[in-house]
């Protein structure tokens, strides 16, 4: 059987977004201020958890309302704590279980306008959109997350960054 767009992107956002949430469950676990941790970075030039979560969170609302012919849902400026990053978390994945894969597939050709880099606007597809440049961005943002959240002395191993892709019983 061949795979198809859905295929290829809501069950992988999915997955992308219950790992996120587990590292965070993870952290605020292991840390006496968890939100203290929002503002962390694995360097000074680079963004921190906050801008991971709302860019991981944003970048896959945006792919699931394109993939499903509807208006996408816009969170603002970063989380300012633990329990908005998981409202956010949850309404990205409530909106991920609602993509119907006949729909998704459809939505998967449609050509559309796509912004590439500031400023700079092409005619895309919605599967082209979410290969090259949606899970490239939510996998990045997951891993500094991961990263960021390692240096900061959270106890995060490979069976961590995997929980999002087991199976759920």
């Amino acid at each position: 059987m061949a795979t198809t767009t859905y295929d290829s992107t809501i069950p992988v956002c999915t997955s992308i977004l219950r790992t996120l949430t587990h590292i965070l469950k993870k952290a605020i676990s292991t840390t006496e201020n968890p939100d203290s941790l929002l503002s962390a970075r694995l360097h000074e030039n680079m963004y921190p958890l906050a801008d991971q979560i709302r860019i991981a969170t944003q970048y896959t609302e945006n792919l699931a309302a394109r993939l499903t012919g509807r208006e996408a849902a816009q969170f603002g400026g970063n989380p300012s704590s633990f329990a908005e990053s998981f409202e956010r978390i949850n309404t990205v994945l409530e909106n991920l279980s609602k993509a119907e894969k006949d729909v998704v597939n459809e939505y998967a050709e449609k050509l559309g306008p796509t912004p590439v880099g500031p400023g700079v606007v092409v005619d895309m597809s919605a599967a082209s959109y979410a290969h090259s440049i949606v899970l490239p961005n939510v996998y990045f943002h997951l891993g500094t997350a991961y990263g960021i959240l390692r240096k900061e002395g959270v106890d995060l191993g490979k069976r961590d960054w995997y929980e999002g892709w087991f199976p759920r019983e």
